[in-house]
């Protein structure tokens, strides 16, 4: 499709763009040797393929310069020879200014402009015997140096030379211009996902970051799309490199007029990119790659690829600081493993224990970690707990503040899920994720909700049990089948399903120096415990993305 960022046709009216000024003896000084200027139109052509999918369209804009000749009897009209028409900014649009007021242009004379304008520009640099505007200005074209770097907006327009003519008609001089550049529009290997949520404003996703090299010139870059202005008179290829599958490979683009006449060419690289129109929602599918399938999406679809877990988080404002600090600021989702980290032991692991003293009591508030118990007051303390939404946090607080004793094993349930993905196999090391954690409290309920699709908060059907509390829900199910059935589709040797054995899932969160917050659930009823942190629980990882 042809890129719309700036409003390719301008047209200036003649109530807005009258020029007036006093003759200071620039002009050719007799009233019938010219006729005055009392407007003037400039517009401008495209930069567009010949089938109309790509393009560019520039705009003038406030400050922008044309240089205007007059050519008549075969000579350049010495009052009109590189004088500057000045854009500027008026009223939401752009009108013309010379740079000499009161201007009159001469009778039969023929117009040629240019952009950008170039001071040094003189009667010299072009052909007056010319009968176009390319051969006019046939030697400035053909040694005309684009930036290599154009990145900023202002090399990139700066880069592009337009030429063309105009016609002096009732007084109102209609100028033309197009490109003489030519643009290249890359089209660079990469998946992205541009998430058509209506609920959230969610980013576009790129799950492996795109590895193209381009030697010795920098695109300008709007979008997921790439744009290079190049002149064939000077130069007439690019090249680069890009990695597919793991493999680093060379490309090179020739381009110039001897292939094509459109101003606008397109040059893939690889296979291109695909973007992927997707609606997030939570029970779709996180594969090994990072890529995303739809959780309605055929079984066998499901059972023929690798799934790491399954979303049960889109709301950003349930999506931790620390987990979008550590995707740079942005986080799309969260997920949960499709599996638990097992062991010989039923798949049990202690928060904490000092097994060569027996004690499992550490406060680990002086490291960051809140307690949230507030004793006798359960409300409250769910009220605490439901608010820590940072498991990432909490885990890597653990991990490196105790990490002399995480080594040596005193912290069992985090030390597992640090060597998760070498457990499950992913997501593969390239994919843009937080990497796996111990959920927080907070998390650990939203997957509970998500799978289940009830709120579980402070209504009527919680319960204060002292420190611990639960909901009573009869009638609403068997919240064990709720989440079990989130991963029904994926196959066998992926996923580990939960029982009814009584053990809950452990969270990062804790509630006082002694216990931390683990979930229990089943038929009607979810539990909360503040658990002694020796005991065992269930480790279920996630990740943001």
């Amino acid at each position: 499709m042809i890129i719309m960022l700036r409003k390719s046709f301008f047209f200036v009216s003649l109530s807005v763009i009258a020029l007036w000024s006093c003759d200071k003896g620039g002009t050719s000084g007799q009233e019938d040797e010219g006729k005055p200027l009392d407007g003037l139109s400039v517009s401008v052509e495209s930069y567009s393929s010949s089938d109309g999918s790509e393009g560019y369209q520039l705009e003038f804009k406030d400050g922008d310069g044309i240089g205007l000749f007059a050519v008549k009897d075969g000579q350049v009209v010495a009052e009109i020879s590189n004088l500057r028409l000045n854009a500027v900014g008026q009223d939401g649009g752009i009108v013309w200014k010379s740079s000499v007021e009161d201007l009159s242009l001469p009778d039969g004379a023929v117009f040629y402009a240019y952009y950008p304008y170039m001071e040094s520009l003189d009667e010299n640099s072009v052909d007056a015997t010319a009968e176009s505007a390319e051969d006019f200005f046939d030697s400035m074209a053909d040694s005309w140096e684009t930036a290599k770097d154009q990145s900023d907006p202002e090399d990139f327009y700066g880069s592009t030379l337009m030429i063309g003519s105009g016609v002096f008609s009732g007084g109102i001089l209609s100028l033309s211009v197009s490109p003489f550049t030519q643009l290249v529009v890359f089209d660079f290997p990469g998946k992205v996902y541009h998430f058509t949520n209506t609920d959230y404003s969610i980013p576009d996703y790129e799950p492996v970051p795109s590895k193209t090299e381009c030697f010795g010139f920098t695109p300008y870059t709007e979008g997921y799309k790439k744009y290079f202005v190049v002149n064939p008179a000077v130069a007439d290829s690019l090249r680069g490199t890009y990695t597919d599958n793991g493999e680093e490979r060379d490309w090179t683009f020739g381009y110039g007029f001897e292939n094509t006449e459109d101003n606008c060419i397109v040059c893939t690289v690889g296979d291109g990119l695909e973007l992927i129109n997707h609606n997030l929602q939570v029970g779709d599918f996180f594969l090994y790659d990072g890529s995303l399938l739809a959780k309605d999406a055929d079984i066998m679809d499901v059972l023929s690829v690798h799934v790491m877990g399954v979303v049960f988080q889109i709301n950003p404002d349930r999506i931790g600081e620390s987990e979008k600090e550590a995707l740079g600021g942005t986080a799309h989702a969260l997920v949960v493993s499709a599996r638990h980290s097992a062991t010989s032991l039923g798949a049990l692991w202690p928060w904490f224990s000092d097994y060569d003293t027996g004690e499992f009591d550490r406060d680990e508030s002086v490291i960051g970690l809140q307690q949230t118990l507030t004793k006798g007051d359960s409300k409250a303390s769910f009220l605490a707990a439901d608010s820590d939404i940072s498991g990432y946090r909490n885990t890597h607080l653990i991990l490196s503040e105790r990490a002399a004793d995480v080594e040596n094993g005193m912290y069992p349930s985090f030390k597992v899920v640090s060597e998760f993905v070498q457990e499950t196999g992913g997501p593969a090391d390239n994919v843009v994720t937080t990497g796996w954690f111990l959920p927080s409290y907070g998390q650990m309920m939203d997957v509970l909700r998500a799978f289940s699709g009830y709120p579980l908060d402070v209504n009527e059907y919680f319960v204060d049990w002292g420190n611990d509390w639960y909901w009573d829900m009869p009638g609403a199910g068997d919240f064990t089948q709720f989440f079990n059935d989130a991963f029904a589709k994926i196959n066998e040797d992926q996923k580990t399903y939960v029982s009814d054995a009584g053990f809950g899932f452990w969270t990062s969160t804790q509630a006082d120096s002694e216990t931390a917050w683990n979930i229990s659930r089943g038929k009607d009823f979810v539990d909360t415990f503040c658990e002694n942190k020796c005991n065992g629980g269930y480790v279920r990882p996630v990740l943001a993305f």
